[in-house]
C-alpha cells in the first residue's frame, strides 16, 4: 500500500524528473500526486515563474495536466497554456471537455487557437469548432491553412451525434492495382501523428468507393510484389455517415472493432471513426441516461456554478411536484375513507415508496439493456414475463411481510389484508411499468432515460394511492370523499 500523503507529493516526484522527460505518476496515489502539482502550479503563477511553469507542464503526460488544470481558474489555466508549444498544447486540449475549450477559448487570440486547432486530429478540431460562436469560428477557420480548413469544414456538416460527427480524415486510401511495397512507401508518407490511429489501410475504387481493408501486420507480411487487391479483405464492415452515434458504440462492441470506415451514401469512403471515440460516446452516453435516470441535467456535470446548477434541476423538480398534486388529489377523494379509518394513512408512505422503489429498479434495468443492445422491442413478451415473475416472487414475499407488520401494529385484520393486497398489486403494476414504458418509448424514438426518475415514480404513486384505497373501499366498505 502506497502511503505517500499530498504534503509530502510535490518533493517525491521532484526527485523523479529527468531533464524534461515525461513523469509518470503513481497511478496508486494519482489523486494526491495531482493535488500537489496543482499547488505547485499555483505558487509558480503567484510568483510569475514563467520558465518553471512551462518546464512543469511539459514534463506531465496531456491527460495528467489536464486533469490538473480542472480545478484551476479559466485565466489561470490560458496563462499556463500559453506557454506551451502548439503540439503538446493541442494534446491537452483535446483532453479537455469543449464547453470549458469554449470558456477558455475566448482569453486567446484567434490566430493562435488556429495554430492549436491545426495540430488537432480533424475530429477532435470539429468538435472544437462546433463549440465556439459562428463569428469565432469564422475568423479561426479563416486563420487556419487551407487543407486543415476544407477537412473541418466538411465535418462540421454532418450532425455532431451522427457517424458523420464522429469520423476523422485521418486514413489512408490505396488503390488496389498497386503493390504492397508502393503501399508501404505512401505509409511511410504519412504524418507521424496520423500513424499513431492507423491500424488498417483501405482500398478504394476509381470513384473512392470503398472496397476493401488490409491490416498493417498483413501489409508488412504480404510479399513487396502482391497487388494490395489480392491480399486485402474485401467488403470489410463500415458504417454509414448519419448512423446515430449510441447506433455507431453498439455496432463496435458486437464486432469488437478499433476502427470502422465511414462511408456516404454513394459508398464513397468519407472517414474513420476510431476506438477512443468511442469511449467518449460511451461516457457522454452514460453521463446522459444517468442523468435522466436522477432527473438532473447533463449540464450541470463539471458545472461550478450553484446558481446554474440549481437552475438546471428546478424544472425536473417543478414537473415532480405538479406530479404529486395528481397524488394528493387522490387523497382528497379518498378524505373520507381517511376519516373512518385512519390506521390506513399509516401505510401511505409504505404503499408509495416500494411503488417508486420497484419502478426504478425495473426501468434502469431496462434502460441499460436498451442502451448495451441486451433488450429490445422485438422480445418485449419475453423480458416483460421475466420481469412479471420476479415481480410475483418479490410482490408475494413483500405483501406477506406488510399484512404481518400492520396486523401486529395496528391490530386490524382488515386494514392488514388491504395493505397486504394492495402492495401485491402495486409491485406488479410498478414493475409492469418500468419495464414496458421505457420500451414502447425507445420503439417510438423517444430516448427511455426520460422515462424514469421523476415521471415514472410519480406515475406508480398516482396509482399506487387509488389501488390502495381502491382496495379499502372495496374491502372494507367505506366509500371516497
Amino acid at each position: 500500500m502506497n502511503d505517500q500523503n499530498p504534503e509530502n507529493a510535490d518533493s517525491v516526484q521532484d526527485d523523479n524528473i529527468d531533464n524534461g522527460e515525461e513523469r509518470m505518476l503513481d497511478p496508486s496515489n494519482l489523486e494526491a500526486e495531482h493535488h500537489a502539482i496543482e499547488k505547485r502550479f499555483e505558487t509558480l503563477l503567484a510568483g510569475g515563474d514563467k520558465e518553471e511553469i512551462s518546464k512543469l507542464a511539459l514534463e506531465l503526460s496531456p491527460g495528467d495536466l489536464s486533469e490538473i488544470l480542472r480545478p484551476l481558474s479559466v485565466e489561470d489555466t490560458a496563462r499556463i497554456l500559453r506557454l506551451l508549444p502548439p503540439d503538446p498544447l493541442a494534446e491537452v486540449l483535446s483532453e479537455i471537455d469543449n464547453r470549458s475549450l469554449g470558456t477558455l477559448f475566448q482569453l486567446l487570440d484567434n490566430d493562435f487557437i488556429a495554430d492549436i486547432i491545426e495540430e488537432m486530429p480533424s475530429d477532435e478540431a470539429t468538435d472544437v469548432i462546433g463549440e465556439l460562436d459562428d463569428d469565432q469560428a469564422k475568423e479561426i477557420l479563416a486563420a487556419m491553412e487551407q487543407e486543415e480548413r476544407e477537412e473541418v469544414t466538411e465535418l462540421l456538416q454532418y450532425d455532431p451525434e451522427t457517424a458523420g460527427g464522429l469520423m476523422g480524415k485521418e486514413y489512408l486510401a490505396l488503390d488496389g492495382g498497386i503493390s504492397c511495397g508502393d503501399a508501404v512507401d505512401q505509409l511511410r508518407g504519412m504524418d507521424e501523428d496520423d500513424l499513431e490511429e492507423t491500424h488498417f489501410v483501405f482500398v478504394v475504387d476509381s470513384q473512392g468507393r470503398l472496397e476493401g481493408q488490409l491490416s498493417l501486420m498483413h501489409l508488412l507480411l504480404a510479399a513487396p510484389t502482391a497487388l494490395v487487391e489480392s491480399v486485402m479483405e474485401a467488403d470489410p464492415l463500415y458504417v454509414t455517415v448519419d448512423l446515430d452515434q449510441e447506433e455507431v458504440a453498439n455496432f463496435f462492441r458486437i464486432h469488437d472493432l478499433i476502427n470502422v470506415p465511414v462511408v456516404n451514401h454513394r459508398q464513397k469512403l468519407a472517414g474513420l471513426i476510431t476506438a477512443d471515440d468511442i469511449l467518449d460516446v460511451m461516457e457522454e452516453e452514460a453521463t446522459e441516461d444517468i442523468s435522466r435516470l436522477a432527473g438532473v441535467s447533463v449540464h450541470e456535470f463539471g458545472e461550478q456554478s450553484s446558481f446554474r446548477v440549481a437552475r438546471s434541476r428546478l424544472p425536473w423538480l417543478v414537473g415532480a411536484l405538479l406530479g404529486q398534486i395528481g397524488a394528493v388529489a387522490v387523497l382528497g377523494h379518498f378524505e373520507h375513507s381517511l376519516e373512518s379509518k385512519v390506521a390506513l394513512a399509516f401505510y401511505i408512505p409504505m404503499i408509495m415508496a416500494m411503488a417508486g422503489n420497484i419502478g426504478i429498479q425495473t426501468s434502469s434495468v431496462v434502460v441499460r439493456g436498451l442502451a448495451t443492445g441486451e433488450v429490445d422491442f422485438f422480445h418485449l413478451g419475453r423480458h416483460l414475463l421475466r420481469e412479471l415473475g420476479t415481480a410475483l416472487l418479490t410482490g408475494v414475499s413483500i405483501a406477506i411481510l406488510s399484512f404481518v407488520v400492520a396486523l401486529i401494529i395496528s391490530h386490524d385484520l382488515q386494514v392488514a389484508l388491504v395493505l397486504g393486497l394492495a402492495m401485491l398489486a402495486v409491485i406488479l403494476f410498478a414493475a409492469m411499468a418500468g419495464s414496458g414504458i421505457p420500451l414502447l418509448m425507445h420503439r417510438v424514438g423517444v430516448d427511455p432515460a426520460v422515462a424514469t426518475g421523476p415521471f415514472i415514480t410519480t406515475a406508480n404513486d398516482i396509482v399506487g394511492l387509488l389501488i390502495y384505497f381502491g382496495l379499502a373501499a372495496s374491502l372494507l366498505g367505506i366509500g371516497g370523499g
